[in-house]
């Protein structure tokens, strides 16, 4: 059993008061368990069962009797009988510690019988001593499901799988071995309340006995936290009560609690604690705290008021307001709750008592041993150890249970055992009990988190929200290893509960020697990722320092890829390769929450190759980096940068700076400061301390001769973002101290302090624009000036607006001014009326100092802003920062702007070269079955052509460059995030292996292509590229001599011509040329001859010539002057005959010619 016995062993109530307890204790453990003293065996077989051993257990105290052999019943009945109940276990350790005293003691081997049984209702298995059943240790396969195995045993040996220590159930009285019970005597079941501090509360409306005018009031606490009033219980209307105020034990004795008297001791937090006090109005009071004097109340003060205030409540209501409160302050003020656990509260005298003992586990009313009834409101029935009273059940990776169900009020109890190396988990819940909006809004739903232990409102890992009614989803990256506990609780019946859980095992990594080390501070360069291969690139880190930061990037080349890192085990990465970028927002961050302690794992979708993954707080280990891709990426290059953990975390160890030399980079996290100095000399106009060139979110605080603190400094920045800046003019000489810190994280920022000459603020009266982020500075005015600022939004809004001030010295007023917002406008494009006007138009924040921040959710239009000098203000930054939102409404198009046309879209063919050498991993220049297919024989031997069991690159380009291939490939070279519009220009200027007619794929004939539209056309599109037969003209590439060339394709004399082109295909064009060249030089000589034998004419030609010259300028001077040109014929163009060729056919006549 468990600690509970701490808390009961140090009670100090009256001996009757623990025989009342004990009497209903054990008639209530008799119910329980249902094990009467009378059973179905008979009174000799009972008296049968002998004690053979006794042992006391170090670790609790409690003693253990074991039973001869016999039915579970029976042991039951005699372990009553000896003062005790059969064995709880609550813990490993208990469980073993039973085993090894008892079922393998001295030889002998025995199965034991331990208090566990489910035979009141099947499935739900309670401990004989009604302690909650949470800790479990089933053998594999248990518990069964026979109708009769209501029983749980220890196996002292092997039963089959089950192996030895572990459990297993069997019917009552098993036949074929002998079964031993284990008797626990200690204090059995013992039940608490517990409040959560909001508004759960017990209320007591029945009729009181009359205390006269004495009374004492006591009871059992253990608070979780002291701050503040917490009332154990109240009278009526501002009546008689006990409660804590700050730790310190309260008695109330009239309407105004600052006048109730106090102890002089506080109890103590997460304790067991009895507080009482005793009043006698005539002759004063004590507070008492584990029964040890706590303070005295004097006479005056020991008032019995009776309840009857009238408060406005009270009044206003026209209730009687005279109910008892147990866990808040009474009727008159909803207030004062309760936060921690409760048990035994007596309220009484020498005459009277009422005494709320808890003794009922479950349910929404308790009694008090008068029969007095109570009504609990939402408070949980609990041990004393906090452990929650429920039936536990155990969520199996991937199961899914349904038809869970409690009243108001009531707690579900739920665990998962998540392994070693879970990479992640996820948790739905869900109730169909709700049809209407209307029915969960009014239902409130407590649900929480823990690892290794129960959870409780103030004390979990996390706080579950719920959405829809009861619908809950939560994502945990990886979880560590344990048991991970869950309770559910609500004030509505939770009816038609279904509830699932799954988690997963990370991969094995590869070996270290199979993958890339990344070393601080150097490139590895030209990674890449092929297009649809499934294939990551794994890198790691042996970090064997702790680290501020670790940092790994990755930059350049085209493509998209996605980086993640994890420690000792492969990073989880989301497997939605349908998913573009564009349908997610670009993030960088862990999936989900990080459970049981701090970050180990970072992921980075970013669009391109620009990724950056960080682990801060970097513990020594390996850390595995994957980077992977879907679209494919190239000549990227990854690399590791190490910020060591920096020595100046306290004041003593800070960092001198020096003027104007930068000290960095810097890394931290919330929760490490980092400390600097600065000697400032006589002199100085101006000082500025400047962090720059880093990420995230910092802070910085100053103060002089002193360190600053997060609370107490002289100057501090509140920009947003890690570019935060201090400068004022005038510093007081001596030693300036610089805290830097975050409450999130900063990356590798550098610190610079300076010394500057004095800046002057000069304001014109204009109004200045503030955009988005950006900081003005050094902002002066004197005691009652207005400075101006606006933000035009033009045609987008703004949401989330967030204007601050900050730094330097006086009191200023900030004030805006919105446009007032008319929603049918708004929504009148979309034809949707929204009412009236609607919102606050004017903002103000004058909380006092410099520092102020107006927050707008939602504005449009222009934003006016004022700053007014409460004081004479000096240096004094201002910034506006919002997330931008589109209004609805017509828009002109945006210009398509398409990449252009250039060397680094590759041609199909050049595609494959890239991929071919990914897949080729031994580089023999062919692609064999084990390389790339995994097996898959079917897809292999569809792209082997030839059968040689290899793939070579002619058969990868066939398998690749398909016409719808071709085109999916290119374009997602050129995309710019996502299949977008392209225009036929642009696609016609792309040098495509296939053909493509973009004017039939333009559907719409818009002159645009999208996506839709080349999906349609690819579905049938014809492939014309054929890489076995380059040229087209039938001849395949290996029988061509001429495979680029569709003219050609023998060359019969091998002289590198082609037979169409050669004068005699047989004869080498070399000897035809030199025949011809001499038979050419014999030609040459003979008409040289002949030309020169022409010159040679007779005397009688030249008078001939005369005579023809002569008769006609008779002809011309007889002609008419007017006479029509001669009519001309027209000659047809010459015919197209093709190429030379060698012979002319013999049916060929020249007359063929002119017709």
């Amino acid at each position: 059993m468990g600690n509970s016995g701490v808390r009961l062993n140090n009670k100090f109530l009256r001996v009757q008061t623990v025989n009342q307890k004990a009497i209903l204790l054990t008639a209530l453990m008799l119910l329980v368990s249902a094990t009467p003293f009378v059973t179905t065996s008979s009174a000799n077989e009972v008296q049968d069962i002998e004690v053979l051993d006794t042992v006391v257990n170090p670790a609790n105290n409690h003693t253990y009797h074991l039973l001869s052999a016999s039915s579970w019943s029976d042991a039951a009945s005699v372990a009553r009988s000896l003062g005790g109940f059969l064995v709880t276990i609550d813990d490993a350790n208990e469980d073993q510690w039973i085993f090894d005293t008892f079922a393998v003691n001295n030889d002998t081997t025995r199965h034991l019988w331990i208090g566990l049984s489910d035979h009141q209702s099947e499935g739900d298995y309670r401990w004989h001593d009604g302690t909650p059943f949470t800790y479990r240790n089933w053998g594999d396969g248990q518990p069964g499901s026979g109708d009769d195995e209501d029983y749980v045993h220890i196996t002292g040996t092997n039963m089959g799988s089950i192996e030895p220590a572990s459990w297993n159930d069997l019917e009552d009285d098993p036949q074929y071995f002998p079964v031993y019970g284990v008797v626990e005597v200690g204090e059995g079941a013992d039940y608490a309340l517990r409040f959560d501090g909001d508004d759960d509360h017990i209320v007591i409306d029945e009729d009181l006995p009359d205390w006269g005018n004495h009374i004492e009031i006591e009871a059992w606490v253990n608070v979780a936290d002291t701050d503040g009033i917490q009332f154990i219980t109240m009278l009526g209307d501002y009546g008689w009560g006990l409660y804590l105020n700050d730790g310190y034990l309260a008695y109330s004795n009239e309407y105004s609690l600052s006048r109730n008297p106090t102890s002089n001791i506080s109890i103590q937090e997460g304790v067991w604690t009895h507080v009482k006090v005793v009043v006698d109005s005539e002759n004063g009071g004590e507070f008492f705290i584990d029964n040890v004097s706590a303070g005295l109340i004097d006479a005056n003060y020991s008032q019995i008021p009776a309840g009857d205030f009238g408060s406005n409540d009270c009044f206003q209501s026209g209730e009687d307001c005279d109910e008892l409160y147990i866990g808040r302050m009474g009727a008159g003020c909803d207030c004062n709750y309760f936060r921690g656990m409760m048990d035994d509260v007596r309220i009484g005298n020498a005459e009277n008592e009422s005494f709320w003992m808890f003794t009922e586990g479950e349910g929404d009313s308790t009694e008090d041993y008068q029969g007095l009834i109570g009504m609990i409101h939402g408070a949980a029935w609990v041990m004393p150890d906090g452990t929650i009273i429920a039936q536990a059940f155990e969520l199996e990776n991937g199961e899914y249970y349904d038809d869970f169900s409690a009243s108001a009020g009531d707690t579900l109890l739920f665990f998962m055992e998540i392994p070693e190396n879970t990479q992640y988990a996820y948790l739905n819940m869900y109730s169909w009990d709700f049809e209407y909006e209307e029915d969960y809004e009014e239902a409130e739903y407590e649900i929480y988190i823990a690892k290794d232990r129960i959870p409780s409102a103030w004390d979990h890992d996390y706080e579950v929200e719920t959405y829809y009614g009861l619908y809950v989803y939560e994502y945990f990256d990886w979880p560590q290893e344990g048991t991970y506990w869950i309770t559910l609780s609500s004030s509505h019946d939770i009816d038609q509960l279904e509830v699932n859980a799954y988690w997963e095992l990370a991969p094995e990594p590869p070996e270290l020697d199979e993958m890339t080390e990344l070393n601080d501070g150097i490139s590895v360069t030209g990674q890449r990722i092929s297009r649809d291969s499934g294939k990551s690139l794994y890198f790691y880190v042996d970090l064997q320092d702790e680290l501020a930061e670790l940092r790994v990037k990755t930059w350049g080349g085209p493509g998209d890829c996605e980086l993640h890192i994890a420690l000792g085990a492969l990073p989880y990465t989301d497997d939605w390769v349908w998913i573009e970028d564009e349908w997610f927002e670009e993030s960088s961050g862990s999936n989900g929450r990080q459970i049981g302690g701090q970050q180990t794992s970072d992921h980075s979708y970013n669009s391109g190759n620009d990724e950056i993954v960080q682990i801060f707080d970097a513990q020594p280990g390996i850390y595995y980096v994957m980077m992977t891709s879907y679209s494919g990426c190239r000549d990227v290059t990854i690399q590791a940068d190490f910020t060591y953990a920096p020595n100046n975390v306290d004041p003593e160890s800070a960092v001198e700076l020096t003027d104007g030399i930068s000290y960095g980079p810097l890394s931290g996290f919330e929760g490490l400061d980092q400390f600097f100095y600065i000697d400032v000399p006589v002199g100085t106009e101006r000082l500025e301390v400047d962090l720059n060139n880093g990420d995230g979110e910092a802070k910085l605080m100053m103060r002089l001769d002193q360190f600053p603190t997060w609370s107490t400094y002289d100057m501090h920045s509140n920009a947003p973002g890690a570019g935060d800046k201090l400068g004022f003019n005038d510093p007081t000489p001596g030693r300036w101290y610089i805290l830097l810190g975050s409450e999130e994280y900063y990356s590798r920022i550098d610190i610079t302090a300076s010394f500057e000459e004095r800046y002057v603020w000069t304001y014109d009266g204009e109004p200045i624009q503030l955009f988005n982020d950006e900081e003005i500075a050094g902002m002066s005015a004197p005691e009652g000036e207005e400075l101006y600022f606006f933000i035009d939004l033009d045609e987008t809004s703004a949401v989330d607006l967030d204007i601050k001030t900050w730094g330097g010295e006086g009191d200023l007023g900030l004030f805006a001014e919105v446009e007032e917002i008319d929603w049918d406008a708004f929504y009148e494009e979309l034809d949707e009326p929204m009412g009236r006007q609607f919102g606050e138009t004017q903002y103000e924040s004058d909380w006092g100092g410099a520092e102020e921040e107006i927050y707008i959710f939602f504005a449009s239009g222009r934003i006016d802003i004022t700053v007014y000098a409460n004081t004479e203000i000096e240096d004094i930054s201002i910034i506006a920062t919002w997330d931008e939102f589109d209004e609805p409404g017509p828009r002109p198009d945006p210009p398509i702007t398409e990449p252009p046309i250039d060397d680094e879209i590759l041609s199909c063919d050049k595609y494959v070269d890239v991929i071919f050498e990914d897949m080729d991993r031994n580089g023999d220049g062919d692609i064999s079955r084990d390389e790339t297919f995994d097996g898959d024989d079917t897809e292999f031997e569809e792209i082997d052509i030839n059968r040689d069991g290899v793939i070579d690159k002619t058969e990868a380009t066939v398998a690749i460059c398909t016409c719808d291939n071709e085109i999916y490939i290119t374009l997602e070279q050129i995309s710019t995030g996502g299949m977008g519009e392209y225009s036929i220009e642009f696609l016609s200027g792309i040098a495509w292996k296939n053909e493509f007619d973009f004017f039939e794929m333009d559907s719409n004939n818009d002159m645009m292509i999208d996506f839709g539209e080349i999906e349609d056309y690819t579905e049938s599109c014809v492939t014309t590229y054929d890489p076995l037969d380059r040229d087209g003209d039938g001849t395949p590439n290996e029988k061509d001599a001429f495979p680029d060339d569709p003219s050609e394709d023998t060359d019969t004399d091998g002289d590198g011509i082609g037979d169409n082109a050669d004068f005699i295909a047989s004869v080498d064009n070399d000897i035809i040329w030199v025949s011809a060249s001499i038979l050419g030089l014999i030609l040459v000589s003979a008409l040289g001859m002949m030309f020169v034998r022409s010159k040679r004419r007779p005397e009688y030609a030249w008078e001939e010539y005369q005579k023809d010259r002569m008769s006609e300028s008779m002809l011309a001077s007889m002609s008419s002057p007017v006479s029509p040109p001669p009519s001309q014929e027209v000659v047809p163009p010459a015919l197209d005959l093709g190429p030379p060729v060698k012979e002319v056919p013999e049916d060929m006549t020249v007359s063929d010619l002119y017709d």
